[in-house]
């Protein structure tokens, strides 16, 4: 029991290292699983590059509710004073067969956020390292439900959006490219679409298909607004495979007969 109570954050550390195979650090982590703080980073793998840390400390705290089973539902409440304007609450509990993860609305109500400089991707490796992004990074979140089971893949519901806001880079001379957003929509299988804000000097599109436990599908195309053509033709060989005056962006085999496809203007 002893050892249960005063598990160090740096289990949890690891624990976060590994599924999420390096992509998401909690570094320097002090307290206990149940409560602690640590600096969240972004990295590109094992054996990549150095990852980078989001300014501040991440906060946590795990609350158990036993409600008469043999295992506890478990209540993880995220704050970070920079990052997330308010407090980001998740349940975690037992099933038949595992456990599900579940966002929980926080008192306020609205959607659970998360802020960061665009900088903080380029902990990811490429192709965010090459970009060097700047600007805002936003994360909105409505609802995001995960279950983990032994005998099956997981399987999720999602409706999330990414947004970069007054994005930039510094393969471009352009001040700002512009703004995008990702959207992330369904379950079990997620739609993934890319659209980039009105006036944007890049235009970005794409759709996607995602399933917890495959590869992701995603058919895009990058193109240089009207009279921004020079100005972005080196950001543009750097996105995808070059035709004419757009950049293909392609990610993943499509498996099935719904492959995601490139719109068209």
């Amino acid at each position: 029991m002893a050892l249960v109570l005063c598990a160090p954050a740096s289990w949890l550390a690891d624990a976060l290292a590994r599924l999420s195979q390096g992509r998401v650090l909690l570094l320097q982590a002090e307290g206990t699983v149940w409560s602690g703080q640590a600096t969240l980073a972004l990295g590109s793998g094992p054996g990549g590059g150095p990852a980078v840390a989001l300014p501040g400390r991440l906060l946590w705290s795990v609350r158990p509710q036993w409600l008469g089973r043999a295992l506890p539902e478990l209540t993880l409440e995220l704050a970070h004073a920079q990052a997330m304007p308010e407090p980001i609450r998740i349940g975690i509990s037992p099933t038949s067969a595992g456990w599900h993860i579940g966002l929980r609305r926080n008192p306020a109500g609205g959607i659970s956020q998360l802020q960061a400089p665009a900088a903080w991707l380029n902990g990811l490796g490429a192709p965010w390292n090459t970009l060097q992004p700047s600007g805002s990074l936003r994360v909105e979140v409505e609802d995001l439900q995960w279950t983990i089971g032994s005998d099956s893949r997981p399987k999720a519901r999602m409706s999330m959006s990414v947004k970069l806001v007054n994005a930039a880079s510094r393969v471009s001379t352009l001040p700002v490219l512009g703004h995008y957003e990702l959207a992330i929509r369904g379950g079990p299988e997620m739609n993934l679409v890319l659209s980039s804000g009105a006036g944007s000097a890049l235009q970005l599109e794409g759709m996607g298909l995602w399933t917890p436990g495959q590869a992701l599908v995603f058919r895009g195309q990058a193109l240089a607004a009207s009279g921004r053509q020079e100005a972005l033709s080196n950001l543009l060989n750097i996105i995808g495979r070059r035709e004419g005056d757009r950049s293909i962006i392609a990610l993943g085999q499509p498996v099935d007969s719904r492959p995601a496809s490139v719109p068209h203007q």
